[in-house]
């Protein structure tokens, strides 16, 4: 996997290892998730859902992370 900053590493490597629970917790209560066909996806129980059914995401076009270290907002590339 290419260098990203560690917060999107860090999700790529649990969605890639298929780790529902552990990203479940990196994932911010009010996450909101946009996919590359401009879903938009709203706590981590829709993310995941939609996650487990699809190929792992590439690195995100915008990204960002709560003060408590949790992913709050992740749109994925356009295409």
């Amino acid at each position: 996997m290419a260098e990203f900053v560690p917060a999107v590493g860090n999700i790529l490597s649990l969605i890639e290892r298929r780790d529902w629970d552990r990203l479940a917790a990196s994932l911010s209560p009010d996450v909101v998730w946009v996919t590359a066909v401009e879903e938009r996806l709203h706590g981590p129980d829709e993310v995941i859902a939609a996650l487990r059914e699809d190929p792992v995401p590439g690195p995100p076009a915008f990204h960002e992370v709560g003060e408590d270290g949790r992913l709050t907002h992740w749109v994925d590339k356009m295409g």
